[in-house]
């Protein structure tokens, strides 16, 4: 039997992972695609500074089945349950997933979705960027946040930090690459973004291969459009549409149009990007190579 199992894309903010999805939305009879199922309950903990939050989790008994062994099983079971086509539930679809490294790590510290069991029941796969792209992309995008709700006059209670040193997170996707890795002994797809930018066919291609999905050709174009499931829900006017922009404009994996070499930031900035280079090169030399 191939392996059908759900397919997750583990990722970093700005590595070009939400216009990932659209090849997978592309093929609307053959997949049933999840966008961030673990960042509501991230978002929870540390935008509403409920920390407690994590220490209610409840620890499962020997007796429950995998379905019900934590709190937050809810999340588990969209993506383990069976996904149909049509009504009449004949026409099975696979899932695909994405969400961030960060979000898995620390909403679930020491939960059992970390454990080879439940981990072993997923094929794994990343996406990663250059710090000096990802990181001055995120800053930009944070920026044009704090601008939004000031314009907009949104309340300093509904207000976070988005830009922080906490919340790079290529380190953390380095950290979970390395747990998959040691607790499956599986082969894991790592996508570079600018790899998938410069060859778009051939990475996306051998990706497919590696996940057991049949490459098709119209998963390279797509028509521009705002994607429901991309809705970030979060305060001010329409962030989803600034945070997802360039992948609801997108007509495919098109060429960068940000010349982020030109682009000046403050010296912070640059300082992250250096203490991230390390973790991002230690993943770029297991990515797909062509």
């Amino acid at each position: 039997m191939t392996d059908q199992r759900p397919i997750i894309l583990w990722s970093h903010p700005r590595s070009l992972s939400t216009v990932f999805e659209r090849p997978f939305l592309q093929l609307s009879q053959e997949f049933h695609v999840i966008h961030e199922p673990f960042t509501p309950i991230f978002r929870h903990v540390y935008v509403t500074k409920n920390f407690k939050f994590l220490n209610q989790i409840p620890l499962p008994k020997p007796s429950d089945p995998i379905t019900v062994v934590h709190h937050f099983s809810p999340t588990l079971n969209e993506i383990l349950a069976p996904h149909y086509y049509n009504k009449d539930k004949t026409h099975n679809l696979r899932v695909f997933v994405k969400d961030h490294a960060s979000s898995f790590l620390d909403a679930l510290e020491g939960n059992p979705l970390r454990s080879k069991e439940i981990l072993s029941k997923f094929k794994h796969t990343f996406i990663i960027r250059n710090p000096e792209k990802s990181i001055k992309s995120y800053y930009k995008a944070a920026n044009s946040t704090y601008k939004t709700w000031d314009k907009t006059g949104t309340p300093n209670f509904e207000r976070y930090d988005f830009f922080s040193s906490k919340k790079i997170w290529i380190k953390e996707s380095r950290t979970l690459y390395d747990l998959i890795k040691d607790a499956t002994g599986e082969e894991i797809a790592i996508v570079d973004a600018d790899d998938l930018i410069r060859e778009p066919e051939k990475i996306l291609r051998k990706y497919c291969g590696m996940v057991n999905v049949e490459f098709k050709k119209e998963m390279l174009e797509w028509k521009e459009e705002r994607v429901k499931i991309w809705d970030l829900k979060l305060s001010g006017s329409d962030l989803d549409y600034l945070w997802h922009k360039n992948a609801m404009q997108s007509t495919g994996f098109d060429k960068e149009t940000n010349n982020y070499e030109e682009m000046e930031c403050p010296q912070h900035v640059y300082d992250l990007i250096a203490k991230n280079k390390p973790h991002y090169e230690y993943m770029f030399q297991h990515r797909i190579k062509i």
